[in-house]
């Protein structure tokens, strides 16, 4: 279990791992090692993540192959590389802002956004993040009627940083 501090919020979401795929070629050699990481969040918000991250050789111990490594440690270096993915490593862009109206007061009661992002170095790697901001989220000096899409944006790719992080 995983919990991550917003700037006002607590932000619950268990990342697990779906799927370990090593592949190998003809020379019994692991050619590929692609590791599926999904999470839901379990405050009832509907937050979510999917992701794929390629495990290299050259993300291994110096001197390490992958028939030296255990399941355990392919998951730690795939929990660091979707980690550096959300941070800074991958570019990951806004695919959609919905503004959620109360219609007894006619304001925002929450934003959901959705952050997708991909590698264009063949890996095929990628994170499809969705997530939903709530007043607790906002700046202190901020309501939703005040906040921009840009200024959302930052938000819900900080949330992904928190929620990817690993300890």
């Amino acid at each position: 279990k995983v919990t991550r501090f917003c700037k006002h919020k607590e932000t619950t979401m268990k990342i697990n791992v779906t799927s370990i795929n090593q592949s190998f070629g003809k020379d019994e050699q692991t050619s590929q090692v692609i590791v599926a990481l999904n999470g839901n969040s379990t405050d009832g918000s509907g937050d979510y993540l999917s992701s794929s991250v390629n495990v290299t050789a050259k993300d291994l111990p110096e001197g390490t192959t992958f028939d030296d490594v255990l399941d355990s440690e392919i998951e730690t270096l795939a929990r660091k590389k979707l980690a550096d993915y959300a941070a800074v490593a991958m570019p990951i862009r806004v695919s959609s802002i919905n503004r959620n109206y109360d219609q007894q007061t006619h304001e925002i009661t929450n934003t959901v956004v959705s952050l997708l992002g991909s590698m264009t170095d063949g890996t095929n790697d990628y994170i499809n993040y969705h997530t939903t901001i709530t007043k607790e989220d906002l700046p202190s000096d901020k309501t939703f009627a005040t906040m921009t899409a840009s200024a959302l944006k930052t938000l819900a790719k900080a949330k992904l940083v928190a929620v990817t992080k690993v300890a």
